[in-house]
């Protein structure tokens, strides 16, 4: 009669420990990424479950809605998903978490080329480091000619980047020490860069993901729903 008893004690006892790391991971996470911006990124997840999902998902719980979402996600070819509210998109556009999470281009031009059949370009691109400093760098491509280089120029203005030295990289590479899928986010990030948001919804559904999960959830909305 005494051991179920010991087995119950020694249950809680693993819920509290996991509690506890995971509250330690989350003040971690939230002390590199700055008190301003983890207000932000909370307030986009708040506003993607009880503004999208709950609106698109009504009969399912926010975990499952979230595991819904990335279904249809993962299978659509098109590309053309549904996207936050323009309110939304204003407000994570004028926040400092945006610059924070990407690299974003600071101005853009064509380059003069002698092949008449290849358009030549060149993005020079800012990066907020985890001191407040930006740190400058230039993306060089060719790609075949376009006739309207204003067309591409307007496109090439959302061509963001990975802020590899921002806080919100730096912040995640704590939790990865923990956490296997960051690790394994960030370890093909390194390798690839900017991932397709449905490669990133695949790999979420194949490694079986709690989607209540703090860390989980935010990953989504970063580098999924605010993907413009």
């Amino acid at each position: 009669m005494k051991r179920p008893t010991k087995i119950l004690k020694l249950f809680t006892f693993l819920l509290l420990v996991s509690s506890c790391s995971n509250k330690e991971q989350i003040l971690e996470f939230e002390n590199i990424l700055g008190k301003e911006n983890s207000v932000t990124l909370t307030s986009m997840v708040s506003e993607f479950e009880n503004g999208f999902l709950k609106t698109k998902y009504p009969k399912l719980s926010t975990e499952k809605a979230y595991s819904e979402y990335l279904t249809e996600l993962e299978s659509n070819i098109t590309g053309n998903w549904e996207r936050p509210t323009k309110k939304n998109i204003d407000k994570f556009n004028q926040s400092e978490l945006k610059k924070v999470i990407y690299g974003l281009p600071d101005s853009i031009w064509v380059e003069k080329t002698e092949n008449k059949n290849r358009t030549d370009y060149r993005i020079r691109q800012k990066y907020l480091t985890v001191k407040g400093e930006y740190k400058i760098g230039t993306l060089e491509a060719s790609i075949p000619k376009v006739s309207d280089e204003d067309s591409l120029t307007a496109t090439l203005e959302n061509h963001y980047d990975i802020n590899y030295i921002g806080k919100y990289r730096e912040a995640l590479k704590t939790i990865s020490k923990e956490d296997k899928f960051i690790k394994k986010y960030l370890q093909m990030t390194n390798e690839a860069g900017m991932l397709d948001p449905r490669m990133v919804a695949y790999e979420m559904l194949i490694a079986d993901l709690d989607f209540d999960d703090y860390f989980v959830k935010r990953l989504i909305v970063t580098e999924i729903v605010y993907r413009l």
